[in-house]
């Protein structure tokens, strides 16, 4: 039970830096000035996930099954099209105005991190299975990853923040919005494809 909280930890807080997380947190980012409020929104962020991955974890581990192949590719693509929106949105608001100092609504980032958190649902709960024996284990791995993945997204995006307030030159601002939305939308483009190949 300690190795499954231990590893539930590392594995949560290094899953909050992968790309597509990645992407989405910088766009995040990108709103708001101010490391505090990067950091909060990077939580609620990261609370979506978890939410959404536990009740879909607690019904998988529940009646022992997996995600079906045909749900999980959906999610998947709706976690890319949500990105290609992102970077898009991202691209639209150079250059950057005042209004974009504003920490959109944590609603919202819940509601999209939640549909992200359901498409990253089959692979973990196929992983417990794999490697805890028994239903109370399984339900604490999954748990204390997201744990892991609220405090990772909380301190990639309370860094962004940091590291925003430091930027002064709206030039410099429009070309990170640029190359961040850029991203994103690459980074969403390559998820579609990935999940169309592998239906």
């Amino acid at each position: 039970m300690l190795t499954a909280i231990v590893l539930g930890i590392a594995e949560g807080a290094r899953h909050s830096l992968e790309p597509d997380h990645l992407a989405a947190v910088c766009v995040l980012s990108g709103d708001s000035r101010s490391a505090r409020k990067s950091a909060w929104l990077g939580a609620v962020w990261g609370l979506g996930h978890t939410l959404s991955l536990v009740v879909m974890s607690i019904l998988l581990v529940g009646f022992e099954t997996a995600l079906p192949d045909a749900a999980d590719h959906v999610f998947t693509l709706t976690v890319a099209a949500i990105l290609i929106f992102l970077g898009l949105r991202s691209l639209r608001r150079t250059p950057p105005q005042h209004s974009g100092r504003k920490v959109r609504s944590p609603l919202q980032a819940l509601f999209v991190e939640m549909i992200h958190g359901l498409a990253g649902s089959s692979a973990l709960t196929a992983m417990v299975f794999a490697a805890l024996p028994t239903p109370s284990a399984r339900l604490i791995f999954i748990a204390v990853f997201g744990i892991g993945s609220i405090v990772g997204m909380a301190a990639v995006s309370g860094a962004a923040g940091a590291w925003l307030q430091r930027v002064e030159r709206p030039w410099l601002m429009t070309a990170l919005r640029i190359v961040i939305g850029t991203a994103s939308i690459a980074i969403g483009v390559m998820t579609a494809a990935d999940a169309i190949r592998s239906w």
